[in-house]
């Protein structure tokens, strides 16, 4: 059981994504793209074997993924309603992500069995799979969540809510008077209202 380090804003980006191991080497390449029916999400062993892919199959509010694993499809993982009641169910494979997706903390399980651990801090999901062989479809999985979580939290996380402030210093007119809940913007103001 080893420990896969991948950063966090970087999972459901566009683009190439580098997972390394507890020493800081590159194991897999994560590369693709989200958004149309035929895009794909490719992971590639380093030395450029393709391991895993996961195939967008359907489009709008509940897309759908074929995950299949040295070309031959395993599961499908779908976006549900209510997916954030923390429960999703991987057809074919039988596996059960049980956690929580928008902090980053969230378990995979078949039956009793504990598959992968994902746990997240400030900037890097921490992604620990039972047996080597998981690692790949685990790593597609986690990318999916993510970037469902990510599209999701864009701006309704409690902490990067739009806020409006009746007690602006002189300075600030109009528009400017509505800023965005961020430490750096309420510490200025708070500053600016002491002086």
């Amino acid at each position: 059981m080893r420990t896969l380090y991948v950063r966090k804003d970087s999972l459901s980006a566009k683009g190439a994504t580098v997972v390394r191991d507890e020493d800081h080497r590159s194991i897999y390449l994560l590369i693709g793209r989200w958004g149309r029916r035929p895009d794909t999400l490719s992971l590639y062993q380093i030395s450029g074997t393709l391991l895993a892919e996961l195939r967008q199959t359907n489009l709008g509010l509940l897309p759908q993924f074929d995950i299949y694993y040295h070309n031959q499809k395993v599961g499908r993982i779908a976006k549900r309603f209510g997916f954030f009641n923390e429960f999703i169910y991987i057809t074919n494979l039988r596996w059960i992500v049980v956690g929580n997706f928008l902090t980053g903390h969230y378990k995979i399980y078949h039956g009793t069995k504990t598959i992968m651990t994902a746990d997240a801090d400030d900037d890097q999901m921490h992604i620990t799979c039972s047996q080597k062989s998981y690692e790949p479809v685990c790593l597609c999985i986690a990318a999916t969540l993510d970037h469902w979580a990510n599209r999701r939290t864009k701006f309704k996380l409690p902490g990067q809510a739009w806020h409006v402030s009746f007690n602006v210093p002189n300075d600030m007119h109009g528009n400017r008077a509505w800023h965005y809940a961020d430490k750096s913007v309420e510490e200025s103001g708070l500053r600016a209202e002491h002086k």
